[in-house]
């Protein structure tokens, strides 16, 4: 073959792979060029939506939102140096730094974000430079922002980046690097407070870098919500509890509105926002305190001598025992070869039932426990929600845990033992509850047999102005005889007048209440105050609870008081 054939024949081949080429781009995948073409100059950029706002009861602003201008590079993205140059001049960024971007851009990106939060003389000295400058938008965000700081934080919660799953989610619509609740109101309200997000759309013109805005859909804000929290009585509480780690829960015993829920050590949610330097971080969550742990609704202890009311009721609606029934407590209690102390040395000598209540005289509440059995304790504290979640408005919550015989010879593989009785009546052993669920027995106690939803957002406001008032919801009613509540609040009341929670009385106030101290295995005791006044006339429910506090009449009873003494001398305003 001669040369000038080889040529003829290599030349022939170049044109067939050229038109094979030009019929694949041409025809085979004719569609998905176009659709690439279209999106190489239609863009849109995302508009975020303000998140909606959070109130307190008397409309003080527990979360906002707070305006900062972000600046967008924008298509096309063409590294010139004498812009990039002024660029890097105006915003501080390294030209290098900036170089990196340009370098892993996309071109099919329909923005950039290069620096947020600038300042006014940056805005200023961007639009005046505009034409000096690469392609760039300012665009308008939102960042969330808590005024009051750590108060109320384990209510409000806190915000973070969207996970995986969030962004995985058609239902949800998040963008990559946008922000939802992840924790307390923020996470529960979510849906409510977000909004939906707007976009704009850009036609690009490459060849003459020119742009046209083509289409804008405005963002819709987030709905606000209206908290039944009083901030200043949030404050008040903070305080009082100072640097124990516990729990304050004040509410309306007749809705179920919380006032203030206080859980310590907290945090600061602006942290979230602002960022955390890598020690803030790790001290944060390696902290053996966990001050993300809200205690009032995700940890569980022992109850001690406050469940002591369950075994009241239990005897008293069962007729095991009557207010005149007298004991003698010489400070210990022999069962066979074991031997069950009283809380007080040298015992209580003779004293009858209400005293009992009053003193919290182990020695009696032995005897009632044997009296009732422990399937009856069990079946009561079942009654009165001690194992079991209130549904408040808050992620979370554990409910709580009731032995019994199945339980301990499944579990255990051992039978039930008249000791473990014992130790129910007392509230040790296995039973373990959250500080909300000896709130709402106690609620249950002051309404005399109703327990109405805890909960903490009372309204949701739209957009509009419309108003969702949340109405009271009554999730459960216990019935006990007139008789027995009497006699119950009567020791109750003995308490506080002349009882183990006298550090909480304040003359011209009656206030019904019980204080427990719970053995703990892993160091000091637990303290607990839980109580109810006017006691004639509920209207308050107050618990305290304060983790390794060694005694219940002498922790968690003077703090209740500094409470207590705020509401009554007008503290609350509706």
């Amino acid at each position: 073959m001669s040369k000038e054939l080889v040529f003829k024949r290599i030349i022939e081949l170049g044109l067939i792979l050229i038109l094979l080429r030009l019929f694949y781009l041409q025809v085979y995948n004719k569609d998905f060029y176009a659709d690439l073409s279209e999106r190489n100059y239609l863009k849109s950029m995302v508009l975020p939506a303000p998140r909606g706002i959070i109130y307190d009861r008397n409309n003080n602003i527990l979360a906002e939102n707070k305006i900062v201008y972000s600046l967008y590079l924008i298509p096309p993205y063409k590294f010139e140096k004498s812009k990039i140059s002024k660029l890097s001049e105006i915003v501080g960024v390294k030209i290098e730094d900036i170089q990196k971007i340009y370098e892993k851009i996309s071109p099919y990106m329909p923005a950039y974000l290069l620096k947020r939060k600038l300042t006014p003389k940056e805005i200023i000295l961007l639009e005046a430079n505009r034409d000096s400058l690469p392609s760039f938008t300012i665009n308008m965000e939102f960042d969330r922002s808590y005024p009051y700081g750590t108060i109320a934080a384990h209510v409000l919660g806190y915000m973070g980046e969207v996970s995986k799953e969030e962004l995985e989610s058609e239902e949800a619509d998040y963008s990559l690097g946008e922000k939802s609740g992840k924790y307390g109101l923020e996470a529960s309200y979510e849906k409510v407070l977000r909004g939906k997000k707007g976009f704009r759309g850009v036609s690009l013109y490459a060849s003459k870098d020119k742009r046209i805005i083509t289409a804008q859909k405005d963002p819709i804000p987030g709905k606000s919500i209206v908290t039944s929290i009083d901030i200043e009585l949030q404050r008040v509480a903070e305080e009082a509890l100072g640097e124990e780690k516990g729990v304050i829960i004040v509410s309306n015993p007749w809705t179920g509105e919380i006032l203030a829920l206080v859980s310590h050590p907290s945090f600061d949610p602006n942290k979230f926002i602002e960022g955390f330097t890598k020690k803030e971080w790790e001290d944060l969550i390696k902290n053996p305190d966990n001050p993300l742990n809200n205690r009032a609704i995700s940890s569980l202890y022992p109850p001690g001598s406050i469940f002591k009311l369950i075994v009241a009721l239990s005897a008293l609606e069962n007729k095991k025992v009557s207010p005149d029934d007298r004991f003698f407590c010489p400070g210990e209690y022999w069962m066979g070869k074991y031997i069950f102390k009283c809380w007080k040395k040298g015992g209580h000598g003779r004293l009858d039932f209400i005293d009992g209540i009053a003193q919290s005289c182990n020695v009696v509440f032995f005897n009632v426990g044997l009296r009732v059995g422990d399937r009856v304790i069990e079946d009561y504290a079942r009654r009165f929600f001690l194992d079991s979640k209130t549904g408040i408005d808050l992620p979370g919550e554990l409910r709580g845990f009731i032995p019994s015989r199945e339980w301990k010879g499944n579990k255990l593989k051992e039978p039930w033992y008249p000791g473990d009785t014992l130790n129910l009546s007392i509230g040790q052993g296995y039973v373990l509850v959250t500080p909300i669920e000896i709130h709402a027995m106690m609620s249950i106690i002051a309404t005399e047999g109703m327990l109405y939803k805890p909960h903490l957002v009372s309204k949701i406001i739209g957009v509009d102005g419309s108003e969702e008032i949340v109405k009271p919801e009554l999730i459960g009613k216990v019935n006990i005889s007139p008789s027995s509540w009497s006699v119950l609040k009567k020791g109750m009341r003995k308490v506080v007048d002349e009882g183990t929670g006298l550090a909480t009385r304040i003359p011209g106030v009656n206030i019904s209440g019980k204080t427990g101290t719970a053995e703990n295995p892993h160091g000091e005791s637990h303290a607990w105050f839980s109580c109810f006044f006017p006691s004639e006339n509920p209207q308050y429910v107050v618990t305290v609870f304060v983790e390794h506090g060694k005694s219940g009449g002498g922790r968690a009873a003077p703090i209740a008081k500094k409470v207590i003494e705020y509401i009554v001398k007008g503290g609350i305003k509706n």
